[in-house]
């Protein structure tokens, strides 16, 4: 009973422990109203995301502009990273809005005067993180960094594992490379606004546009095996949309 006993206490502890490894990115799709200034807007909200980060509610924050010849009915995206599903449901872990208000009083005047007439949120999607490789440096820079964001919509149950382990050897020998600096594999877990037929995302992330137009030799050999894996993966997927965005604004621990 003991051992029993003993069995069950250490499998808890692992699961508790993968748990509190999984990492989740909310995405909101910003629309701009005619004659607002979004960027404006996403400066009073600064420090109220500094103080989530030190609370533990969320660990990054980014504001992403789409870059011209785009199709989409969006401006900006803004991702922030969550430990857990809860918090990136807003049921976990959060600040005191009186508190708040108290200590940033200017803040919160713009923040609650002007957001809805500035920005409609078009949707936002929930993702957990399956892959997450990056170049030790990497520093995403408003101004700078570049995201290629790409919408994926999957055709059967093997398509995540066939990806991962494409991704784990092909795209960390572009960041050793120098090809990119990141590269993130995520599944749809949340959704709401208008309806998005995807089921993950795959993200590139690039030290600026040089680093993504300069053309990338590659001299990685595929043998025969990983050539016939690659080309199976192909069919398992839909590339539905492929978006270019700069970065605008970052702020993590």
């Amino acid at each position: 009973m003991k051992k029993i006993l003993f069995t069950v206490v250490v499998l808890f502890a692992i699961v508790s422990l993968n748990a509190q490894q999984k990492n989740f990115i909310k995405y909101e799709f910003m629309k701009v109203l005619p004659g607002q200034d979004y960027e404006k807007l996403e400066q009073s909200w600064i420090n109220y995301h500094k103080e989530l980060i030190k609370a533990g509610a969320i660990n990054l924050h980014r504001v992403w502009k789409v870059l011209p010849g785009n199709n989409v009915d969006f401006d900006y995206i803004v991702t922030t990273g969550y430990s857990s599903y809860a918090d990136a449901l807003g049921l976990g872990k959060t600040i005191s809005t009186d508190e708040f208000k108290a200590k940033y009083p200017e803040d919160y005047k713009v923040m609650a005067s002007t957001t809805l007439s500035t920005r409609t949120m078009v949707m936002s999607l929930i993702l957990e993180l399956d892959l997450g490789i990056s170049d030790p440096a990497l520093e995403v820079v408003p101004g700078k960094s570049i995201l290629n964001m790409i919408f994926v919509k999957s055709k059967n149950d093997k398509y995540m594992d066939a990806e991962t382990k494409f991704s784990k050897k092909w795209h960390q020998y572009m960041i050793d490379k120098k090809a990119k600096d990141a590269f993130y594999f995520s599944h749809v877990v949340g959704s709401r606004g208008i309806d998005v037929d995807i089921s993950n995302v795959i993200s590139h992330v690039h030290k600026n546009i040089d680093q993504f137009t300069t053309p990338f030799k590659n001299d990685l050999k595929m043998t025969t095996q990983e050539q016939a894996e690659y080309n199976q993966l192909l069919t398992y997927r839909n590339l539905t949309k492929s978006m270019m965005l700069l970065n605008v604004m970052n702020i993590q621990n």
